[in-house]
């Protein structure tokens, strides 16, 4: 989304692709669509703000210190709902091309090409969309 950076903690290089871990500061409310990983696990862990983060059926209210973890194969979404800016730690295992992806986020390369094509290059990242963002004002 724009106005959030993704800062990498610890490089799939650094573990030889055993995990991914990077910070994600967010300033605007919302976040991504509804998407599951084909091969890997994502956990977040709140540093500073209020997110909601849904793992298949379930709704969970994060702020500072929570922290919630996604199992490969399992639809997911989360959007920031406080004011004011937000912080959290993201990882990936194993780390897959999710690295690869977020460098091309940073540099803007997605909002060049059309949604079509922004779904293919998920899929060649091991990722998939498969609903809609959470509305940040419902749980």
């Amino acid at each position: 989304m724009e106005g959030d950076s993704f800062y990498a903690k610890v490089s799939g290089k650094d573990t030889g692709g055993a995990n991914y871990i990077y910070e994600s500061y967010r300033i605007k409310k919302g976040g991504p669509a509804l998407h599951q990983h084909y091969s890997q696990d994502e956990w977040w862990y709140v540093l500073e703000g209020e997110l909601f983060i849904k793992v298949g059926e379930t709704t969970y209210q994060a702020k500072g210190g929570d922290s919630v973890f996604g199992p490969r194969g399992v639809p997911h979404t989360f959007a920031k709902v406080s004011e004011g800016n937000a912080r959290l730690l993201i990882s990936f295992q194993p780390a897959g091309k999710m690295e690869e992806y977020f460098l091309a986020v940073s540099k803007g390369e997605l909002a060049k090409i059309n949604e079509q094509q922004q779904n293919e290059f998920r899929i060649n990242h091991g990722f998939e969309r498969v609903g809609p963002a959470i509305n940040h004002l419902k749980q």
